[in-house]
């Protein structure tokens, strides 16, 4: 018996007129295809489908003709990516995904596999096998293997081919090779908004933000109303500092789609460039109105209210972040400024050497601990921070700098000196360098140490750079000049140093004292020492900036 079956892609195959014709011996495994194929016409359930398969593996196993051979691989092939395809619903179509997503993909993978095995032209198998893959934990080589097989599979169909290599194009490392791909299948298939929009994000990423933007308005050209389109096109225009266009494709996008949440966030990012804090609040609580699990805006309206010194608010904000995605970098990294800020350094240390346990080699966030150190007075700790990220690269002038203020700090000048002589070379326009370093140049009480004719330079460079504006730069001025016995123009900058400083009743004590001291024809001396934490000594406040 001889049955013949056409397939669709996502169709059962139905059945046809059987064939009267004598039963060879080597059609053993007939009576099991003639089970799967009934059973195949009414399947609905997983389990159902699942029998189906067995049964024409079974069939193919025991033996059959060439005819029922090929009949059978069809149904076997296309019952297992039927079973697939149910399977990938709540992975690839449920937002947020079934909690036992891993599971029902390594399923689905195995059926698909058993799929391309049979048949290596099974395009929409290849395409399902590649977007799995693409998913946290997969197999990035075999996503891309797999989407260039379903584009080969499907070169007879520009749209499908194209949507496979625009598949592909995600994938790729190199950017040549995505921007390739791209545009591929933008000439395969113009109307594909995927490829476009991919293409435009690519060039983003290359700061090549012209040929974005003329993607985002091919898209936009194509369809008015889209939404996603406007808002990545938005994107780029702020990049490129053209804010007042992008609020008009936001405003837009808004009116189009009044309840996207990304619409409301990019419009308060917009906001916070103009410090019109108010107004990107009010936009964070939309968002967050329409989605409250939309963790970017919470940890954006945290970070505003931090700048407004509403502690409560911004720590309440990263919590709920917190809880949507336990130790989330950016959320740990928030709440370890609010504690800080909040007079716990403690805390936030502990917050920050959660998130090093993950990544020990990142520097911004190994420079963050530091600074935490220095704030809950362990400034050895610090010292040690920075001197193991400037082993890694000596040309780290940030954490040369920073190590050069903590040793000033703690009264250890010699090799504060040998720090700022460095970082002087690296940054020689930076105020709080040259500031410094002149400051320690005419005060240190190290005779051996002082260079009050270098530290005049220096300061002076300080005060220009400045415009002669910042009271605390104006009194190193007036430091060095006193080093070098020049009391009278150590008294006119000192002088000027106190005006511009009135307002802050320990910044202006401090300059007034100083001033005395010039005004009795005597340098400044200071050695500011920081002690470490077990030391019951409270320590004096630093002039110095970080």
């Amino acid at each position: 018996m001889i049955r013949k079956c056409s397939f669709g892609l996502l169709v059962a195959c139905v059945s046809v007129a059987l064939l009267a014709c004598p039963v060879r011996a080597e059609n053993e495994g007939l009576a099991d295809l003639d089970k799967a194929n009934e059973l195949k016409i009414g399947a609905k359930s997983l389990a159902d489908l699942e029998k189906v398969s067995k049964l024409c593996e079974s069939a193919l196993k025991k033996g059959l003709d060439e005819a029922n051979r090929e009949f059978a691989t069809k149904l076997l092939t296309a019952t297992l990516y039927q079973h697939a395809q149910r399977l990938c619903g709540p992975v690839l179509e449920q937002s947020p995904p079934d909690r036992r997503w891993p599971v029902l993909r390594q399923f689905a993978l195995r059926d698909l596999e058993k799929v391309v095995t049979r048949d290596p032209g099974f395009g929409d198998a290849h395409m399902l096998i590649g977007r799995l893959n693409v998913l946290p934990g997969g197999d990035r080589e075999r996503a891309i293997k797999a989407a260039s097989a379903a584009a080969s599979a499907f070169d007879e169909n520009r749209t499908q081919k194209a949507a496979a290599i625009v598949l592909r194009a995600q994938l790729r490392e190199k950017t040549e090779a995505r921007l390739e791909d791209y545009s591929q299948a933008i000439q395969l298939d113009p109307t594909n908004a995927d490829a476009w929009k991919g293409r435009a994000l690519t060039y983003m990423d290359q700061g090549d933000f012209d040929k974005a933007i003329a993607d985002f308005n091919s898209l936009i050209e194509n369809d008015e109303e889209n939404t996603t389109a406007r808002l990545a096109l938005a994107e780029a225009l702020t990049n490129m500092e053209k804010f007042d266009e992008a609020l008009k494709h936001v405003e837009k996008a808004i009116k189009l789609k009044p309840d996207s949440s990304l619409a409301y966030t990019l419009r308060a990012r917009l906001h916070l460039i103009k410090d019109d804090a108010k107004a990107a609040l009010a936009d964070l609580d939309k968002a967050l109105k329409v989605q409250p699990h939309d963790i970017s805006a919470l940890l954006i309206r945290a970070r505003v209210h931090v700048s407004e010194e509403n502690l409560d608010a911004a720590k309440d904000d990263v919590e709920r972040a917190l809880i949507l995605s336990p130790n989330l970098p950016q959320a740990l990294l928030i709440r370890s400024l609010i504690l800080a800020e909040q007079g716990k350094p403690g805390d936030a240390v502990a917050d920050m050497k959660s998130l090093l346990q993950r990544d020990p080699e990142n520097v911004p966030w190994r420079m963050q601990l530091a600074g935490l150190y220095l704030q809950d007075d362990q400034p050895s700790k610090a010292i040690e921070i920075f001197t193991k990220i400037l082993a890694e690269d000596e040309t780290n002038w940030l954490a040369r700098q920073a190590r050069a203020d903590t040793l000033l700090s703690v009264g250890d000048h010699k090799e504060a000196i040998a720090d700022f002589e460095i970082v002087f070379k690296q940054q020689p326009e930076n105020d709080s360098i040259l500031n410094n370093f002149a400051w320690v140049l005419a005060t240190s009480p190290v005779d051996e140490l002082r260079d009050g004719k270098r530290a005049i330079t220096l300061a002076t460079k300080a005060c220009e750079v400045t415009e002669y504006k910042k009271p605390h730069i104006l009194s190193t001025l007036a430091a060095a000049y006193a080093e070098t016995g020049d009391f009278k123009t150590a008294i006119k900058w000192s002088t000027k140093a106190v005006e511009l400083g009135s307002g802050d009743e320990e910044v202006d004590e401090q300059l007034k004292k100083e001033l005395e001291s010039y005004q009795q024809k005597k340098p400044w001396r200071e050695e500011q020492t920081v002690e470490e934490k077990e030391d019951p000594l409270q320590p004096r406040r630093s002039k110095f900036e970080a």
